[in-house]
């Protein structure tokens, strides 16, 4: 096997990684065609990796290519699988790449052709079961067999599928997943690891959804519950894709702020280093095609997370979208009230305004947060108080949603009256 991957954009090469050795790194070098297209500074793959004529080391591409797989035991599962070290990130990207968050395929120029013609894996509602039952030893339904070449940042077990009508099958070769599956995690004894989870989680995405009709900027996945043979899922339409009218998906580009930032670390350790919202902020300002709306969909953002309760707001769920030159927030994504659970932490994955603990943020540390970005007090004041209110009238229409639908669990009352106490509270200066 030779030692360079090509890098596809939206099918086009754009670029050609080159291994680094034994550290299992790459270095980036832009296609000809690349600058051709795209021209000099163009912030093609990552704001942070904009093209050039000269090559990106592989000090400089690392947490890039790193947050194209999945983390920790995950990742060792699937290095396992392919037979490589669990550092090897060029060659996890050989074995996985081929369906990667955004626009980005990794494709081996030596594999054969057959290993290259996508297709799709319809499961049955046996082979679902099976399938979901094995993620523990089998991430992203690799158990299906040696065409599942798909990859997604994350801890959590959870398959990229594509979804027609009522089938949902496992892409294959780099066909192109349009929704992920996040199926409730079992304990030994066959219980919820955390009770509810895919019930949470759409009605948090749900929540977000509905606050857009009276005001709110920022929006969310689309999102529903499934019934995987007595267990739960949460199946949620992948905002970077797109359906035609002819029924061609195509994927659009984006990249979670550990990437932009270039770091590992997706949790607040202090007050001083990355990721803080401050970096996130201060990356929009000068990124942003529209700045100032931006700063103010990432305010919405941190409001909706705090009064939903959701403490795993963190660098890797909260994302740039880089779509045809212009850039800007995606849609909130991977939101779950996690304050309802007791044995969760109450400790804020990002700090607001200094603090770090949801139960002691208050409206002053939403300002204070605000203005250390450069907004004006007055703006992020309307801000805030429009989303409070967007959540105040988006609650007890979503939990009716839940009711009539069919996924009703009794912790979402538990969201609904945490989250009124919150926006009381952070009304409050």
């Amino acid at each position: 096997m030779g030692d360079t991957l090509d890098v596809l954009f939206k099918d086009t090469r754009v670029g050609v990684l080159t291994s680094d050795g034994p550290g299992g790194g790459a270095s980036l070098t832009y296609t000809p065609l690349a600058l051709e297209t795209f021209g000099l500074g163009f912030p093609l793959l990552s704001v942070r990796l904009p093209v050039r004529p000269t090559m990106y080391p592989a000090t400089q591409t690392r947490t890039f290519i790193d947050g194209l797989l999945p983390e920790d035991q995950v990742r060792a599962l699937l290095a396992d699988r392919a037979r490589v070290a669990n550092d090897d990130t060029f060659g996890l990207l050989r074995a996985y790449g081929l369906d990667c968050a955004g626009a980005i395929q990794v494709v081996d120029p030596d594999s054969p052709a057959a290993a290259r013609l996508p297709g799709v894996h319809w499961l049955s509602n046996d082979e679902l079961a099976e399938v979901v039952s094995d993620l523990t030893s089998a991430p992203l339904g690799v158990s299906v067999g040696p065409g599942v070449r798909s990859s997604l940042g994350g801890l959590q077990g959870k398959l990229v599928v594509v979804v027609d009508g009522d089938q949902i099958g496992i892409p294959l070769n780099g066909h192109p997943s349009t929704h992920i599956l996040k199926p409730a995690r079992l304990t030994e004894k066959g219980s919820e690891r955390w009770p509810g989870i895919a019930q949470l989680e759409a009605m948090g995405l749900r929540l977000i959804k509905e606050t857009t009709k009276f005001g709110v900027s920022v929006s969310a996945s689309d999102a529903r519950v499934i019934d995987i043979s007595g267990r739960p899922g949460l199946l949620a339409t992948r905002f970077d894709r797109e359906q035609d009218e002819l029924g061609t998906v195509h994927r659009i580009h984006q990249e979670d702020f550990a990437q932009a930032l270039g770091i590992k670390e997706k949790y607040q350790q202090d007050g001083l280093t990355p990721p803080r919202l401050l970096d996130m902020a201060n990356l929009l300002s000068l990124h942003a095609t529209a700045p100032a709306k931006a700063l103010i969909q990432l305010l919405e953002m941190v409001v909706l997370n705090a009064v939903l309760g959701n403490c795993d707001m963190h660098a890797r769920n909260l994302a740039l979208l880089l779509n045809g030159g212009e850039i800007g927030l995606t849609p909130a994504y991977d939101v779950v009230p996690t304050s309802v659970w007791p044995d969760h932490e109450r400790e804020l994955s990002l700090r607001v305004g200094g603090e770090a603990f949801l139960n002691d943020l208050r409206g002053q540390h939403l300002l204070i947060e605000a203005i250390s970005w450069g907004m004006r007090r007055p703006s992020a004041n309307r801000v805030i108080s429009r989303t409070l209110v967007a959540l105040e009238k988006a609650l007890p229409s979503v939990r009716q949603q839940a009711i009539e639908e069919g996924w009703d669990h009794p912790l979402l009352d538990s969201v609904v009256t945490e989250s009124s106490a919150r926006i009381n509270t952070l009304r409050t200066t």
